[in-house]
């Protein structure tokens, strides 16, 4: 069979419809490698492709693709909690004009999981500018503020904002009344509790809110709403913490037999941060129920934490000695040779050497106002109970203490971490009206400087640094017994000055402690030597610093006109 030949001839296609047809092709490869959830291959596709597009039209038709599926991919590795990858997915994004203004808030959200908070809140920032509809990143924004940069008043107004599309969102409501009262104590008291009432009504069995109602009302001595809320508490499962609070909410206001059962709770509380107990107290072995007879038994009593607890509380090792047969104390090192001068009649040891202790049960220092039945109007020793022997008290004198007869004050504006949080320290500033006496030498007996303030005095202030010379509290003790007066806030050196019975004024914010029940008239329950003078509104210093002045300027007249009388 003859088969024809034809000649075949080949047409050349063109280069530019070839190559738009292999970016077609890679367009969809990436699409498809996308919807089946290989988006790594099908982005990396779309990321190749998209430079060889020349139509502008179809360019941002297909970029607007590749921002969809990389959204997506992002969006996905977020719930995955594999935030870098997303993170690096976003910035992928951002190189490409009319991409979504979502990648910023989700960017911030991102970063806020990795614990970069700074740069969490300049993304959000950044979506809150530009967006139309940002009330839901104010939350993000308030959250942020709250929790890793810890400014408490920009979260307010952040919280604040979030509520104009957040009107029936408790915890809001819940925030910002915590807020307000962290922030500002006893100021906006309406807004404080106006907010919790809110997130009350909201979410009326929320363990949190009713706990948070409960604690301002008794803040502000609303005693009947107070234990209305408390009681709603006691059904909702309170925590360890909630009952704690409870304590400190009672014994503040003079319900010591229910409130130091309740403050029993400390050692269980889920908040104890940076607290710390001593190891004994982790170890259930041999502790003191309080129910079992102790008339033929050895007690050992521990300390707990700060070492104005411990001169607090030590005042009650007499009661204890008639319920028992042997009583020894465990205290910190620093305090040993005071407590030893001071001749409690107890054996003393350090938390090292509780191992050469033959004890048969232990208890917590500050559980003792539960066994003796201790009431606001029975606290044993107000009036001191600590001492240092005068040949002591002399060689003090004679080495540190001015031979003058100048009104000699000794003062202390700071403590511990804890008094920070609590607002009871007083810038040193407010104290200068007091140096600048005349016929008055104040000494300070701060041993750190922590935040530099007794650097930082005016030229025209004299402060003596007396803190630099005590090696222990009995070396405080025996400088107190040096000064005419004492004037401190609530902190260690407070404590020690009631329990030596020397002449103090006590200065005290407005919301206090929750030991203090009596911040009014000549004494502070605990101790009759310390006259209280508290700030009327939280951080007015200057009202209670006044009339410590004006109190000075009596003792100095005194001084003046006995002077005279003696010359006559």
């Amino acid at each position: 069979m003859q088969v024809s030949k034809r000649l075949v001839v080949r047409k050349e296609i063109p280069m530019d419809n070839s190559k738009d047809l292999i970016t077609s092709l890679d367009v969809a490869m990436g699409e498809y490698y996308c919807q089946n959830n290989n988006y790594n291959r099908g982005l990396e596709i779309f990321r190749d492709a998209i430079p060889e597009i020349t139509d502008e039209a179809e360019r941002n038709k297909v970029v607007n693709q590749y921002i969809n599926y990389a959204m997506q991919h992002a969006q996905k590795m977020s719930l995955d909690k594999k935030y870098i990858e997303a993170i690096e997915q976003y910035r992928d994004i951002m190189k490409y004009s009319g991409f979504p203004i979502n990648v910023y808030k989700n960017i911030g959200l991102c970063m806020k999981s990795i614990g970069n908070a700074d740069l969490a809140i300049k993304f959000l920032k950044r979506f809150e500018e530009i967006s139309p509809d940002k009330e839901d990143v104010y939350v993000y924004l308030a959250d942020l503020t709250y929790t890793d940069i810890k400014d408490n008043k920009k979260a307010i107004e952040y919280y604040e904002k979030a509520l104009e599309k957040n009107k029936n969102n408790f915890s809001i409501y819940n925030m910002l009344g915590h807020l307000y009262s962290t922030c500002y104590q006893d100021k906006f008291k309406e807004k404080q509790i106006d907010y919790l009432q809110k997130a009350f009504e909201l979410a009326p069995n929320n363990r949190i809110v009713v706990k948070n109602l409960a604690y301002v009302y008794g803040k502000f001595d609303e005693t009947q709403k107070a234990d209305e809320f408390y009681s709603k508490l006691m059904y909702l499962n309170p925590t360890h913490s909630d009952l704690h609070a409870y304590g400190a909410y009672l014994v503040r206001h003079k319900r010591f037999s229910e409130g130091f059962k309740f403050l029993q709770h400390r050692f269980q509380k889920e908040d104890l941060k940076n607290v710390s107990f001593p190891p004994l107290f982790s170890a259930k072995k041999k502790k003191w129920n309080m129910k079992v007879n102790i008339k033929d038994k050895h007690i050992l009593v521990h300390f707990e934490q700060g070492f104005g607890d411990s001169i607090m509380f030590v005042r009650f090792l007499d009661e204890l000695k008639k319920c028992c047969k042997e009583v020894s104390l465990v205290v910190q090192k620093q305090l040993v040779d005071l407590f030893n001068d001071s001749k409690l009649n107890v054996n003393i040891y350090t938390e090292d050497e509780i191992s050469k202790i033959n004890y048969d049960y232990w208890i917590p220092m500050m559980d003792l106002p539960i066994v003796c039945n201790t009431t606001p109007d029975s606290i044993p020793k107000a009036g001191g109970y600590l001492k240092v022997p005068k040949t002591k008290i002399n060689a003090y004198k004679k080495a540190h203490i001015n031979e003058n007869e100048k009104i000699k004050i000794g003062i202390a504006y700071e403590g511990t971490l804890a008094s920070k949080e609590t607002d009871r320290d007083i810038p040193l500033s407010f104290l200068y009206p007091l140096m600048r006496l005349p016929d008055v030498e104040v000494y300070s007996f701060q041993v750190d400087d922590l935040t530099r303030q007794m650097d930082m005095v005016p030229d025209d202030v004299q402060l003596i640094r007396l803190g630099r010379t005590f090696k222990n509290w009995e070396d405080t003790a025996c400088a107190m017994n040096c000064m005419d007066l004492m004037v401190t806030t609530d902190n260690g050196v407070m404590n020690l000055a009631g329990a030596l019975g020397i002449k103090t004024f006590g200065i005290f914010n407005r919301i206090v402690e929750w030991r203090w029940f009596k911040t009014q008239g000549e004494d502070i329950g605990w101790y009759k030597s310390i006259k209280p003078f508290q700030c009327p509104t939280s951080g007015a210093w200057e009202i209670p610093v006044g009339q410590i002045k004006e109190e000075i300027d009596k003792i100095r007249c005194k001084k003046i006109a006995d002077k005279i009388k003696k010359k006559i």
